[in-house]
């Protein structure tokens, strides 16, 4: 054995003997410590690589000193809060469900939203773009991808036209989402007066090299009135003149719309540290309509409650008749399989909604590793043929419903920063199980007897996906 050679295993024994309790200490899922202890072991350079890059957790929240503001906001919402499950919408509701909602932001579901659905991405943009028009204070945007395109320009344009109005335009891009379009694209717009932040920003040479932690957030919120927020980011796949995307987006005026802004003050703060909690930016809220929304966040911040998962996971265990779930990312934790497993062997009517192919490989294959277990116990899976499917949307017993940016995987739950709707009663869910329907008709169903017969190199590539399924 050559100095070379011994100075190679020094150099693997102190990578392992320092990231392996590195790893331990992070105290992550089990199934994620196990794999990256696992890749550690195995491959101690590569294991280095992929943990700079994917493992440390190197996000610092600034404390906020927004009390006061928060305050006012609370006491704006209280008239606009019910925990009482008798009411019309909510009655067929499980109580604990509505007291669970409550004690996640301490809010609840909201009376009195008005919300329109978008499926068709040129009716959301040219819906966008009307109310950017109608905008007379600000206009707050969050998104995870904003392309250099024709429909990146065009809202640009809108925005630049509210500016020349006096309108104040703050807008947030993730800096790996965005990170193919360059400042100078923003430059007309923030010559306007218009400011253009970027989330995290990616520094390839720098201790910030983080590629989770991610903003996937896509949120407007216009005069602290209206907001959109749903699947859909900004640029030409999304608004249909790209590949062919099946998407979901929601518009919605009500006091729902507080809890939006909210969360744009908060990712505002922590990139900018300028605090926008102030009232001009949080008018007196007015029904608009007769839905129940409640509007949760989650990500790398919460200190208790992953509060999206924990709805999720909830709202199916108490399903009673239905669950459909529509997702282009689909890699469950061993609690949300059960959670789907127990829902159908209850009889429950369990349908996922998933894609053929996609843009991850990985991430398909280690969801695909989940179809047969879940077919045993009587989940139907159909896949989108032709089409990349980029809805995230979830609809429980004709009752409850969500839609957002959060995927049914893993990365959404715990490492980006997402927000999801959450509606409570018929008036959403009624109409995204007939969009469901109307999809699925469309779509192949997967065949547990297709399943059995697998060639060998997709059995491989889908156990793969599976071990590392908790660190996707």
């Amino acid at each position: 054995m050559n100095v070379i050679t011994m100075l190679l295993i020094l150099v693997d024994v102190v990578i392992i003997l320092i990231l392996i309790p590195t790893v331990i200490l992070q105290r992550r899922e089990s199934g994620a410590t196990f794999a990256w202890i696992l890749t550690i072991v195995l491959l101690p350079y590569i294991g280095l690589i992929l943990f700079w890059i994917f493992g440390i957790k190197r996000l610092h929240f600034k404390r906020r000193k927004r009390n006061q503001a928060e305050k006012q906001i609370s006491s704006n919402l209280n008239d606009n809060i019910s925990n009482n499950p008798d009411s019309s919408n909510l009655k067929n509701i499980p109580p604990s469900l509505i007291n669970l909602a409550v004690n996640l932001d301490s809010k609840g579901p909201q009376k009195g939203n008005e919300v329109t659905l978008f499926r068709s991405g040129l009716k959301t943009f040219n819906a966008i773009e009307e109310t950017i028009e109608t905008a007379s204070h600000h206009i707050h945007m969050v998104y995870y991808i904003w392309e250099n395109d024709s429909t990146g320009q065009r809202i640009v344009n809108a925005l630049i036209r509210a500016c020349q109005r006096g309108v104040e335009v703050r807008v947030l891009i993730d800096g790996l989402g965005t990170r193919a379009t360059k400042k100078r694209f923003f430059y007309e717009l923030i010559a306007s007066g218009g400011i253009v932040e970027r989330f995290l920003p990616i520094n390839r040479l720098g201790r910030h090299f983080n590629l989770n932690n991610r903003n996937h957030r896509k949120l407007i919120i216009v005069d602290g009135e209206l907001g959109f927020t749903g699947g859909m980011n900004i640029g030409d796949d999304y608004s249909g003149l790209g590949q062919p995307w099946l998407d979901l987006h929601a518009k919605i005026c009500g006091p729902a719309v507080y809890s939006l802004q909210e969360v744009f003050c908060q990712d505002w703060y922590h990139t900018t540290e300028c605090d926008l909690t102030h009232s001009k930016y949080f008018p007196k809220s007015k029904a608009s309509g007769d839905t129940w929304v409640q509007v949760l966040s989650s990500g790398p911040a919460d200190e208790r409650w992953k509060n999206i998962y924990t709805l999720l996971f909830a709202s199916i265990n108490s399903a009673e008749t239905r669950v459909w779930i529509e997702t282009p990312y689909f890699v469950p934790d061993t609690s949300i399989v059960m959670a789907l497993q127990t829902a159908a062997l209850k009889g429950v009517d369990v349908r996922l909604l998933l894609p053929s192919k996609s843009d991850h490989p990985l991430v398909l294959n280690a969801g695909k590793s989940f179809y047969n277990e879940l077919m045993l116990a009587g989940v139907r899976i159909f896949e989108v043929q032709n089409t990349m499917p980029h809805a995230k949307m979830v609809t429980i017993d004709g009752h409850f419903s969500t839609l957002g940016s959060a995927n049914m995987d893993q990365r959404s739950f715990r490492l980006n920063f997402e927000t999801n709707l959450f509606f409570y009663g018929r008036n959403v869910a009624k109409k995204l199980e007939n969009n469901f329907i109307e999809i699925c008709n469309d779509t192949e169903e997967v065949n547990l007897s297709d399943r059995i017969n697998l060639k060998i190199f997709q059995r491989i590539s889908e156990g793969i996906g599976r071990v590392l399924a908790p660190i996707l």
